[in-house]
């Protein structure tokens, strides 16, 4: 069966010719950014902005996440829920509490917005020791949740990486994460990115082994930084 849920695709929430070119790199997932792609100063236009780029990508057939800060996480929602959206990414939850209060508003805001109450799915990316010592409660915070996975930038920078730039426990917190999900019944989301290959800087050839190397594992998709990002993981992904 083939897999539809490969490439989630980063799309700064501000840019609406950045959000038409989703369905020309073939993303299967267009996940609408209002964190770290949208700088302050744009921060406010982009969720006044974000009902009307929702309505077009999905009157286009594509799947629209739409992640959210944790920090401004209750405008983004509010900002974020519409017809026509799949879910929210939502990364960084440190408690199961977190994730019931932010449901609760999604709820609100279904109800608000003529969406069917419960539709909104939401994904977790854990990127903190704290919010993977309670990732299993976190995970099961909500029945919304559908899929976990890793913030690789962020837990780099908490927790330390050695000095060739590795990540001393990405493998060991990305294991944790699979079998989680694989036991909760959600999607795992991660790539096994290596050093001086990661992110927006990964060329082809490696973002395609991180995403191979990930798959072998039992992951079945990851984010994408760049569009360039989105046919090499489909292939690295490929079922």
């Amino acid at each position: 069966m083939p897999n539809p849920r490969r490439s989630w695709m980063i799309v700064p929430a501000h840019d609406p010719a950045a959000g038409a070119l989703v369905a020309t790199h073939n993303a299967d997932i267009a996940v609408l950014d209002l964190e770290y792609s949208v700088a302050p100063k744009h921060k406010e236009a982009a969720r006044d902005g974000l009902g009307a780029l929702v309505k077009k990508l999905a009157d286009s057939q594509v799947t629209v996440f739409v992640r959210i800060g944790r920090g401004t996480r209750w405008a983004d929602v509010r900002a974020a829920v519409h017809r026509g959206i799949k879910g929210i990414v939502f990364p960084g939850a440190d408690s199961p509490e977190e994730v019931t209060e932010v449901c609760e508003l999604i709820t609100s805001m279904e109800k608000a917005r003529g969406v069917d109450v419960g539709a909104t799915e939401l994904a977790l990316m854990f990127e903190s020791g704290k919010g993977f010592w309670n990732a299993a409660a976190i995970a099961q915070a909500s029945p919304r949740v559908t899929t976990l996975g890793v913030g690789r930038i962020d837990l780099t920078m908490r927790l330390g990486p050695v000095p060739q730039n590795e990540f001393r426990l990405y493998r060991f917190l990305m294991t944790r994460a699979l079998v989680l999900a694989r036991m909760l019944g959600k999607q795992p989301l991660g790539a096994l990115w290596r050093p001086g290959s990661r992110g927006g800087v990964a060329d082809d050839a490696a973002t395609a082994k991180a995403a191979r190397e990930a798959r072998l594992m039992g992951f079945t998709g990851c984010v994408c930084a760049t569009a360039a990002q989105v046919a090499p993981v489909n292939q690295g992904f490929q079922s």
